[in-house]
């Protein structure tokens, strides 16, 4: 008695399942890489913002010493010697500044209005 060979059957479903699994795999870690690199982003904007501040408020400490030290070089022959060595000058913030013409520059023309 002859026993029939079995003939090996190749299934398609397995390799379409391991690319999607494959696939899924690759999504998840893309997915993962964006969530860190948003958290990330979110960390550092916090971080700038409180740099921001920190630098608003030595500005208004530096120009509260400058100024100090401009009223003191009115007295202090030391102060002066600093602020002249710097150059340190105050520009009254009440007053305004001149306001400039305008002018049509010369080499532009002049449009004459339509309705003569």
């Amino acid at each position: 008695m002859t026993h029939p060979i079995p003939e090996k059957s190749f299934s398609a479903f397995l390799p379409v399942t391991l690319i999607a699994l494959a696939s899924i795999m690759l999504l998840s870690w893309n997915l993962m890489i964006v969530i860190s690199q948003h958290s990330n982003g979110l960390r550092i904007s916090a971080q700038q913002d409180l740099q921001l501040e920190q630098a608003a408020q030595a500005e208004v400490k530096l120009k509260q010493m400058m100024t100090a030290l401009v009223s003191l070089s009115k007295e202090d022959t030391d102060a002066e010697t600093i602020v002249k060595r710097y150059g340190i000058v105050f520009n009254n913030p009440g007053a305004k500044a001149p306001a400039q013409e305008a002018k049509p520059k010369a080499d532009m023309p002049v449009k004459e209005s339509a309705n003569k």
